[in-house]
């Protein structure tokens, strides 16, 4: 019997502000980003098209174990005063993004 390396991460619901659409990418591999993790899109809700991608944190992986399971998903995403966006990961890490500049800052 095989078993998953690690329960697979929750799958957020996307935040839309001002006509565009906010998400978590769930595998940055396949759209050629370096890692799977830790990224944010945001999408133009009337065309559906992605607008930009960006890193929110990075992921320091230890070679020595599988990658799969150090990977750290978002676990909430939420629409902040000032057309910004909290976000907290797997690790506890607390993040604020400013999609006018694209800026990630801790929270």
């Amino acid at each position: 019997m095989i078993q998953q390396s690690r329960s697979a991460p929750v799958r957020l619901p996307p935040v839309e502000i001002d006509g565009v659409r906010y998400e978590q990418v769930m595998n940055g591999l396949r759209i050629g980003m370096p890692e799977r993790c830790g990224y944010l899109s945001a999408t133009d809700v009337k065309s559906g098209e992605r607008l930009w991608v960006i890193r929110v944190y990075e992921v320091k992986y230890d070679e020595k174990l599988e990658r799969d399971v150090q990977d750290v998903y978002f676990t909430s995403m939420q629409a902040l005063p000032g057309g910004k966006l909290g976000i907290e990961n797997e690790s506890g890490q607390k993040f604020v993004v400013d999609p006018k500049d694209r800026s990630v800052n801790p929270a």
